[in-house]
């Protein structure tokens, strides 16, 4: 009897061994980013960090490479009609949701139909129509043609229609469930997020079993979490730090040219306009005084001395390579003189007094370089008040457009020029799946004809020649001022095997431990 016993404990202390190095070997990630989610529904994602969170928890039909290109997600095939209008996708069978529900076209056509009166429906413009043909079949009819159909439908993270409609919006935001390679488990704002990976996904369980999302908007302090192993990896290393890290034994900086473009919205539309201090007049709804704003502007100066030489000065809208991107437009000139000449034959000799609005704490260096740009435009005669907000309150006082005729912001993950001026300079209230954050008011009819030409052009090749004229055109007109592209910097541990994305996003389901 002795001796069965011991060999009962002995085969359980192998399986107790055997169940506690399973344990140990959990990999886990802790992710510190410069700022909190928005949400988690992802129908009301639309800025960074909150779209990061939807590529963790949700698929679309398409989910998109590091590289910014459309890859098969839910969607495993599809093909285009002769009439380049139907569009007949094949979804993924066996998929489940997280309560293990079962993905199938029901929750596409409703994901679509949200996404239609949501911040993202942009990108349902062309939809005009969805058929179920089967539970796994579906077909998408545009209004026109469309040549960027699947990178329009990678934001478009897929619902579950059934859970969604039973609970209210508020406890799908806590407690969300989707197809995506994690799962949900706790949200304290301005805390953590935390996350399990999800062992049934289809495309394989993700090789960091646990995740944990920190906002550290302190830019020093989120260095220093780095360096003092309260995280793993950190975005918007600040350019001050960059060679602290580098110095420090057992961590590296990684970075990365990025797409993210720092710019100002100008409004140069309405009569009035907003945050003008002393004047019944907008001064920008002249040309020159818009051409005296960007001439006024040293980017040159604000890349080496604020950025520390961690961006690119810029007049463009789009990286080179990018559909939009064009010789059309002059590298951006620095003539203060010029500027001043331009503000007096506008009729402003003294120049005028106006609020620039800036986020403090969104972008890197975002509080500092809306200072420089307040010292530099104050020296030609456009005296700025600045107002630096949070970032958490930052969008929803800019979005409206109708409390700032200066607007300091950012633009990230471009498909193109186009999918990007359908949002931002597009005529306000002209279609109502365009122009919803349109801050400056921007109105020109030839300009939108031109978005609606590329929008409506099925050959990539066309579509980007339009775009050329589309972003020619709006920069010279000033509707628009580009600053720079942001460099997108990492700090990370070693053993940390990761590679930057052109979004931005830190997806531990790419990424391992060692």
């Amino acid at each position: 009897m002795g001796k069965r016993f011991a060999a009962i404990l002995a085969v359980c202390a192998h399986w107790v061994a055997i169940g506690t190095a399973a344990v140990a070997a959990e990999k886990s990630l802790v992710i510190g980013l410069a700022s909190d989610a928005l949400f988690m529904d992802p129908s009301q994602q639309d800025e960074t960090i909150t779209n990061t969170m939807g590529r963790f928890m949700y698929d679309g039909l398409f989910n998109s490479d590091p590289r910014g290109i459309p890859v098969p997600g839910l969607a495993t095939s599809w093909s285009v009609g002769d009439d380049n209008l139907t569009w007949t996708f094949a979804l993924r069978k066996g998929v489940k949701f997280h309560d293990g529900s079962d993905f199938t076209a029901e929750d596409v056509a409703y994901t679509i139909d949200v996404c239609r009166t949501s911040l993202l429906k942009n990108f349902t413009a062309s939809i005009k129509e969805v058929r179920i043909v089967d539970p796994h079949t579906v077909k998408i009819i545009t209004s026109v043609p469309t040549a960027i159909l699947l990178e329009s439908l990678v934001p478009l993270r897929i619902l579950p229609k059934a859970y969604r409609t039973k609970v209210a919006p508020e406890k799908f935001n806590q407690a969300p469930i989707g197809t995506g390679p994690y799962i949900f488990q706790e949200w304290v704002k301005e805390d953590h997020i935390t996350m399990k990976g999800n062992d049934a996904y289809w495309g394989g369980a993700p090789k960091i079993a646990k995740v944990t999302m920190r906002p550290i908007s302190n830019a020093a302090t989120r260095t220093a979490a780095l360096l003092t192993g309260e995280v793993d990896i950190i975005e918007d290393v600040p350019v001050r730090d960059v060679e602290k890290v580098k110095g420090t034994k057992g961590f590296e900086v990684i970075d990365r040219p990025s797409e993210r473009l720092i710019y100002l919205h100008v409004d140069a539309n309405r009569p009035k306009g907003a945050g003008i201090i002393g004047l019944d007049r907008n001064p920008f709804n002249d040309i020159r005084v818009r051409k005296a704003l960007s001439l006024a502007i040293n980017r040159d100066a604000i890349v080496k001395m604020i950025m520390n030489g961690n961006a690119y000065a810029t007049n463009q809208l789009v990286l080179e390579g990018r559909r939009g991107y064009t010789k059309k437009i002059p590298a951006p000139a620095y003539d203060p003189a010029e500027a001043k000449k331009l503000l007096a034959e506008a009729g402003y000799p003294d120049g005028f007094k106006i609020y620039l609005d800036a986020p403090n704490g969104r972008y890197v260096n975002d509080g500092q370089v809306a200072q420089a740009l307040a010292s530099q435009l104050t020296k030609v005669g456009i005296q700025i008040e600045l107002r630096l907000h949070p970032k958490s309150v930052f969008f929803d006082f800019v979005r409206p457009g109708d409390k700032s005729s200066l607007v300091m912001t950012g633009w990230s993950e471009p498909i193109d020029v186009g999918e990007m001026a359908s949002v931002l300079f597009y005529t306000r209230g002209k279609n109502p799946a365009k122009g919803g954050s349109n801050r400056g008011h921007y109105a020109n009819p030839e300009f939108d004809k031109l978005i609606d030409s590329a929008d409506a052009t099925a050959d990539p090749a066309k579509r980007a020649a339009i775009l050329e004229d589309a972003a020619a055109l709006i920069v010279a007109d000033g509707g628009v001022v580009p600053l720079y592209f942001q460099q997108d910097l990492y700090g990370r541990k070693e053993g940390i095997a990761f590679t930057p994305r052109s979004d931005k996003s830190i997806l531990a389901y790419e990424m391992d431990v060692k």
